[in-house]
């Protein structure tokens, strides 16, 4: 295998597709599982946290702090996992939030974005596609 990968380094996209394609089946799975031992309330965006810029593009990601009130009435304020750009929510916002009832501080807002769907569902669609180039090599030029 050593010497086919020296041969057509491009099968080395095969190892790093089905890498790829596995984050994004277990980013689908992270997200589903929160959905459904989630707590579902509102809250209010109190501030957006500035992250680091992107390499490529040099966007700035923003992560939203949000307030809400679990049902037990303990007033919490977190920081969502996800930032984007542009912000999902503006500062006084009110969103929908899942949290997580034995650990409240982890806090997702309730959309296929901040769930953390629409990022699993990249990783798998851009591992597939470099499984499939990576496999379309080893037929051409290895087989």
């Amino acid at each position: 295998m050593l010497g086919h990968l020296l041969e057509h380094p491009l099968l080395a996209l095969v190892p790093i597709g089905v890498v790829l394609t596995l984050t994004g089946v277990g980013g689908m799975i992270s997200a589903r599982n929160f959905q459904r031992r989630g707590q579902r309330t509102q809250g209010q965006v109190v501030r957006l946290r500035q992250g680091r810029r992107t390499r490529t593009s040099g966007i700035v990601l923003h992560y939203p702090i949000v307030r809400f009130t679990t049902a037990h009435g303990r007033e919490v304020e977190a920081e969502t996992p996800f930032g984007s750009y542009p912000p999902p929510a503006l500062r006084g916002a009110l969103v929908p939030l899942l949290y997580d009832p034995a650990r409240p501080t982890r806090v997702r807002i309730d959309d296929a974005v901040g769930r953390g769907t629409v990022r699993g569902l990249i990783w798998l669609m851009v591992g597939i596609v470099v499984l499939a180039i990576g496999a379309g090599v080893a037929v051409t030029q290895v087989l």
